[in-house]
Order: C-alpha cells, then structure tokens, then sequence
C-alpha cells in the first residue's frame, strides 16, 4: 500500500509538472506578442487587475478545491464512497454562491477599485474578468475532486486548455480592441482569459460525467453518509485556514497593486512611467519567475491528498516518506532555477522580450530578474510546505507563516520602493525576505513532528546549484567565439542542465524511482 500511494504521488506530480511547465511556456510566449501589442504600460494596467481577481478566486474558490480534495481522499481510504459524491455536490453549490457574489463584487466595484490603484483607465479591463470569476470557481471544484482521487490528469490538461485558448482568443480581442486605446487592448486581452475558463470547464464537466458513467457509487445501505448541513459544516471549517492563509498574499498583492504605482509616482515618476515599471516587475519578469515554482505546485497539489490518505489509513511511515520525497524533488528543481535565472538574468529577458521592450525596458527587467530569482527557492519550498502541514492537518500552521510574511512585505514595500535608488527593486526583495520567513515558519513544526529528514546528499545539490551559477561564464564565451546569441543560450543550458540532473539521478535514483516492497 505504501509503495502504491508513493508511486501515485509521484506519477501525478510529474503529470503537473510536465503540463504545468508546458502550459507555463505556452503563458511566457503569451506575454511575448501580448506585449508588444498593448506595450509595456499596458502590461502594468494588465497586472494591476489581477491582484483583487485572485483575491476574489482565493474567497470564492481556493480553499473549497483543497478541502475537496483531502474529504475525498480520506473517504476513499476509509471507502465511504457516497459521503464522497456528497462531498461534490454540497461544494458546488458553495462555489456556485461564492463565485457569483465575488464577480457582482468585480463588476459594480471596477471604477472604485480603478480609483484605489491611482489609474482610473484601468477600470473596464476588470469587467473582462467577471465571467471568469464563475468559470474559474466551477474549474476548482472538478479540479478538487479529481486530485482526492489521485487523478491529477485532468487537472493537468484542463491547465493547458486554459493557456491555449487565452493565447488564441486574448490576441486576438486584444489586437482587434487596442485600436480604441491601450486599455480596451487590456480588455480584449482579459476577455480571452474568461474565454480560455469557460473551455476548460467545458473539457472538466464533459470529463467527470465520463467518469460517473464509468464508476457507479455503490448503494451498500451499510454505507457512511453525513447530512448535507454536516457535509458543509465540514467542508467550510476544513476551508477556513485555506482560505484565510490563501487571502495573505492576495491581499498584499492588492496593496502593492495601489502602494507601489502611488509610491513611484511620489519620487516623481509618472502614471506611465510608474505603471510601466510595476508591469515590468509583476508581468514580463513574473511570468519567468512563475515558471520553475510551477513545478514545485505540481508537488504541493499532489502530496495533499496523497499525504491526507496515508494519516486517514494511519500510515504514518508512509506520509513521512511521502513528504521526504516531496521536499526533495522540490529542491532539485528549485534552487538550480533560482541560481540560473540570476545568472543568466539579461540573456533570459533578451531571449523573450528583446522584440517587445527596448533596451532600458530590457535592462531594467535584467536588473528585477536577478533580484526575484533568490525568491523562487523560498516560494517553491513554501508551496510544497504548506501542502504537507495540509495533509498532516496542521492547517493553521500556513496561515500564521503567510500573515508574518504578508505583514513584512507590506512594510518593507512601504520603506523599500520610496528608496529613488531602489524604486521597484524593493518590492522584490520584500517578496524574497517575505517568502524566507513563512518557509522558515513552516520548516520549524515540519521538523518538530519528524517529518523532515536531514540528507547529506542536499550538499551535493547545493554545490551542483552552484555551479549552474557559471553557465553565465560559458555564455560569454561561446558569444567571444561570434556564436549567435541563440544557440550560444541552447548550448549554455542543454550543457548546463544535462550535467546537473545527471548527477543528481547518480545521487537520488534509488530514493526518488525505488518502491519499497511491504
């Protein structure tokens, strides 16, 4: 049983991370023509919508899929299967609720939250976003269901759908609207977002009436089954630290959506120039700093139900396994992609976005890049964390590390970006100190109930992360040789990661691909 919950995990973690990435590259090219459409102020407008619409999804939908996800999980192992499927329904119709009361919220609310931000332009790119509210709270309740039964497939492909049809769509509209003005261009754009949902609902919804057919819920009369007033009661409390620890970084996100743009234009940059650069910093840098922690995600999505199901059948031994193996393969990917995205900083952005910003855009961008690589180690760890407190029941313990964390970030923007000399570089490393603290939060009670185990090995990674930080080195000098940019950039990482995961499989093959036999 161990070894079949160890090797589920693992296979529905490397389905994430292969389409996660996948769907993270199809969003990074995105951003590519998307910005040259709507230029880089209109990036900033597109940034600044997005922090309240994922605090709205954080209340509406973020708390519910993982408390799904876990009930399901623990019912299955204990085989109460229609406590199960009343699960789902009773968590519809809480999303259903929340997701409509959250988008009224966007739409009567767009001018004042325009307002707020310190660019009231801003205000009709929120109504492309209302649809997408519901969609999106519809999408986690599938998404939830499917992980509790260890089945991160559809997970996985309805993410993908989303990129491809928001690639589509969100060019288009924003091409075809950017003629009235860069804000209807943001519209257009934020329009194909709700589009993108509203097919990946559609891919979920056909996917588990497929699924139904096929798996009929037993009627044993023996069967457990809790009222629906019982089944939501559970539901919501599960929910409430989810939620509360999610709504941290919305929340701070919204703060630095309105304090940042209002800050820099208070050390005297302007409306563009200000919005220019908060979209520099959250949008084309984001976006490649988002890609190597989508991996990590992948980790933390799988671990939760996997771990949820060790502790219900109490298989402690095999939780702990689970969650040894979970910080591991985060740090494996992790902390060579902080080193490389500082060290290669200028080539990365240059690669990506040398046809869309100009050379101060670009530079500018270098610079942010190497400050948020140092925080995509902190995040990536905190994200797998925070899922292992989850599994282990321990829900209040993310949300204490994400208010510590939240909290320093607010201040540290606030004392930080009104540096002229720092500007928006503060608001990246508050991000680093705030993501390190809630780790190291989260660390410590992981430690304290034995669930992290001390490798010798992890020095081997640290120096292997190390030495990517050279591949700067073998850049420059293939391009001393007059090798063009391009392939000077393939050959510096097709060397650089073909040696890194070639020791690291010497290192870690028996623990991460051995299944112990019980």
């Amino acid at each position: 049983m161990k070894s079949e919950k160890n090797g589920k995990f693992l296979k529905g973690a490397v389905v994430l991370m292969l389409f996660g990435l996948l769907s993270k590259v199809v969003g990074a090219v995105y951003r590519i023509p998307l910005t040259s459409i709507i230029t880089a102020e209109g990036m900033g407008m597109y940034q600044m919508v997005f922090p309240l619409y994922t605090l709205l999804l954080t209340i509406s939908s973020s708390g519910l899929p993982s408390s799904i996800s876990k009930i399901i999980s623990e019912n299955l192992a204990k085989n109460r299967y229609r406590q199960a499927e009343r699960t789902m329904k009773v968590s519809f119709i809480l999303l259903i609720s929340f997701s409509v009361l959250c988008s009224l919220i966007v739409f009567f609310g767009a001018k004042f939250f325009a307002s707020v931000q310190g660019n009231k332009d801003v205000y009709i790119c929120y109504l492309g976003l209302c649809p997408a509210i519901i969609f999106v709270g519809l999408i986690s309740g599938y998404r939830g269901y499917f992980q509790g039964l260890m089945k991160m497939f559809p997970s996985a492909v309805s993410g993908f759908f989303e990129q491809i049809f928001k690639l589509g769509f969100g060019l288009w509209l924003s091409s075809v609207l950017v003629k009235k003005g860069i804000n209807y261009g943001v519209l257009g754009a934020l329009l194909g977002v709700s589009i993108s949902e509203a097919f990946a609902f559609l891919y979920l919804f056909l996917t588990y009436i497929i699924y139904k057919r096929r798996h009929a819920v037993s009627n044993a009369s023996d069967d457990f089954e809790l009222s629906y007033k019982k089944t939501a009661g559970k539901i919501l409390s599960l929910s409430l630290f989810v939620t509360l620890g999610g709504l941290i970084m919305p929340i701070s996100m919204l703060i630095d959506s309105s304090v940042t743009i209002n800050i820099l234009k208070s050390i005297g940059y302007g409306v563009k120039s200000a919005t220019t650069l908060f979209g520099l910093q959250t949008g084309s840098v984001g976006s490649i700093v988002n890609m190597p922690v989508v991996l990590s995600l992948s980790v933390a999505t799988a671990i939760l139900p996997c771990v949820s199901h060790q502790v219900a059948s109490k298989d402690f031994e095999g939780a702990k396994e689970s969650a040894s193996r979970a910080l591991l393969i985060a740090i494996i990917f992790a902390l060579p992609s902080s080193v490389g995205c500082f060290s290669l900083a200028e080539p990365i952005i240059r690669l990506l976005y040398a046809r869309s910003l100009n050379a101060v855009e670009i530079e500018i961008s270098a610079k942010i890049l190497e400050v948020a690589s140092i925080s995509i180690f902190y995040l990536a760890l905190l994200q797998v964390t925070s899922g292992l407190l989850q599994g282990l029941n321990c829900f209040y313990v993310p949300l204490i590390s994400l208010i510590v964390g939240g909290i320093a970030k607010v201040v540290l923007n606030l004392i930080l970006i009104r540096i002229p000399q720092v500007n928006i570089l503060g608001a990246e490393v508050s991000n680093a100190i705030c993501y390190s603290l809630a780790l190291i939060i989260n660390l410590a009670v992981l430690k304290r109930k034995g669930v992290i185990k001390m490798d010798f090995r992890l020095l081997g990674v640290i120096i292997l992360s190390g030495m990517v930080y050279f591949s700067k080195y073998v850049f420059v000098f293939l391009r001393g040789l007059a090798v063009n940019f391009y392939v000077s950039l393939l050959i510096t990482l097709v060397m650089v990661v073909g040696i890194y995961f070639f020791f690291i499989f010497i290192l870690y093959k028996k623990q991460l691909f051995h299944r112990k036999k019980v």
